[in-house]
């Protein structure tokens, strides 16, 4: 009997303490469910399976930075079905991976793959947004670690993660599959929404939530998809259709090829019927790029010649205008447009305001934060629309310069490196994404592009595998060697 009662009880979680954490979990979730409200309640029956879901991010942040890709696309369309703040789940992915980041490098000591030039200009431009703080027109500092997160943080987790953890060329092949398959996704749910109809939590989000004014022009939808707004998913699905274009080109097989050719198409009439204007910039930016970074002449040429052929179309006829998306297009292009000259009054409303600003009016203080907690403002008052006026308005002319300075070492960079790649297939997928970044950067002057989601997570990502390509031409022609 003595023997049995020392095999039961306190003795046992004595011997095997682990057992107890279930238990104790089981009860802290029960009485959670108990005391909450039904949403809270089941986010509390979630906590085993969030729990095992970090610990796979703390063990492998690679799949913590492909995660944080994904969620960048659909938290923001997610939170319309269930009222959560789900885009905060994207800062929290990438902070348990660099906590993953972290451990494993106090383990192995081996901190060389972050240092670079690129994260330390991350690291130079995040101290900047900190030094921010200290800048007295900033509206507050709850209004700075809410806007702070897409114009640098995320860049500088993004940075470290890819950097420290995608160090083989596998990683880009994943991560533009990736891309593409939800941009596919994110079409074939706009083209839904077109032809269609929108479903109820869209239906209230539009008319209830305040937003048919920017998504119902003239009584036609800009469709939107699952992602934050149709400027997002314009511009996102221009991007793939761009990079879709550049890889259909490359040295692929033919099923690679038409794959392509049916993804960009896609994504080109995700692109149409959300009729953003400003992401066609996305398009001949990189298209331009593209043409450049070929090495062919004859392509140079007859690119250079259907983007002149494109512009005298849009610009002197009236080809397809009875096509909504086409028509809206074309209005991009005319110099009075009411929408360009408003645009052109508001900054010259901010050159006055910041004339005696050397450092802006503080991170947070225009746009959607700036109204959120600092609505009576001139600066939250008036439209910023442009990412680098946003910039230029938070930050000031010092600021303005410093950020234009790193995108450009960043763009710069990326030519040499993809200008001198061996392995074709290697240097098309590299050159993708660097079309695909300078397009972004030429959309941002339009709009507010490059901080949001999913655009700036996917580049927090996309630069450091443009970065890595040299690394991933020698792992190339060594792997082939290797199978001769």
């Amino acid at each position: 009997m003595a023997t049995l009662t020392n095999k039961v009880g306190s003795n046992v979680f004595r011997e095997k303490p682990l057992i107890i954490l279930p238990i104790l979990l089981a009860a802290c979730i029960g009485g959670l469910v108990g005391v909450l409200d039904l949403k809270w309640a089941l986010v509390a029956t979630m906590i085993p399976l969030i729990a095992l879901f970090f610990g796979k991010i703390i063990l492998n942040p690679a799949f913590g930075a492909l995660t944080a890709v994904v969620a960048s696309f659909v938290v923001l369309g997610f939170s319309r079905y269930i009222p959560y703040p789900w885009g905060l789940s994207v800062d929290i992915i990438l902070v348990i991976g660099w906590v993953g980041l972290l451990l494993k490098k106090i383990q192995d000591r081996d901190w060389s793959p972050l240092f670079n030039d690129i994260v330390w200009w991350s690291l130079v431009w995040y101290g900047y947004i900190l030094l921010e703080l200290v800048n007295p027109e900033m509206p507050g500092v709850a209004a700075w670690g809410y806007a702070m997160r897409g114009v640098g943080f995320y860049q500088l987790l993004g940075f470290n993660l890819a950097f420290a953890f995608l160090r083989h060329p596998k990683y880009m092949k994943y991560f533009i599959n990736l891309i593409l398959g939800i941009s596919v996704l994110g079409a074939l749910w706009g083209l839904k929404q077109q032809f269609i109809g929108l479903d109820a939590a869209e239906e209230y989000w539009l008319w209830e939530g305040g937003h048919a004014k920017e998504h119902v022009l003239h009584g036609v939808l800009r469709v939107f998809s699952f992602y934050s707004d149709a400027g997002q998913f314009g511009a996102s699905q221009a991007m793939v259709a761009l990079m879709c274009a550049v890889l259909f080109i490359g040295p692929f097989s033919w099923k690679s090829r038409f794959i392509y050719f049916l993804v960009g198409t896609l994504t080109l009439a995700g692109f149409l019927f959300s009729g953003t204007r400003g992401a066609a910039a996305v398009l001949l930016g990189g298209f331009v790029l593209y043409l450049f970074m070929s090495k062919n002449f004859k392509i140079l040429t007859a690119g250079l010649l259907l983007l002149g052929l494109t512009y005298y179309g849009l610009k002197n006829t009236y080809a397809l205008h009875s096509f909504q998306p086409v028509a809206r297009l074309r209005t991009a292009l005319d110099v009075n447009n009411p929408s360009l000259q408003a645009r052109l009054r508001n900054q010259q409303t901010f050159a006055q305001y910041l004339s005696s600003r050397p450092f802006g009016g503080g991170v947070g203080s225009s746009a959607y934060w700036g109204e959120r907690f600092n609505p009576n403002s001139l600066l939250a008052r008036t439209p910023t629309d442009s990412y680098y006026v946003r910039i230029w308005v938070e930050t000031g002319l010092v600021g303005i310069c410093l950020h234009l300075l790193m995108l450009g070492y960043f763009l710069g960079k990326g030519c040499g490196i993809v200008w001198h790649l061996k392995d074709q297939k290697l240097r098309y997928r590299a050159m993708a994404l660097l079309a695909a970044f300078f397009g972004i950067l030429v959309a941002s002057y339009g709009n507010q592009v490059y901080s949001q989601f999913p655009t700036g997570i996917i580049m927090a990502i996309a630069i450091p595998l443009i970065c890595m390509s040299p690394m991933y031409d020698k792992i190339i022609a060594e792997e082939k060697e290797k199978a001769l």
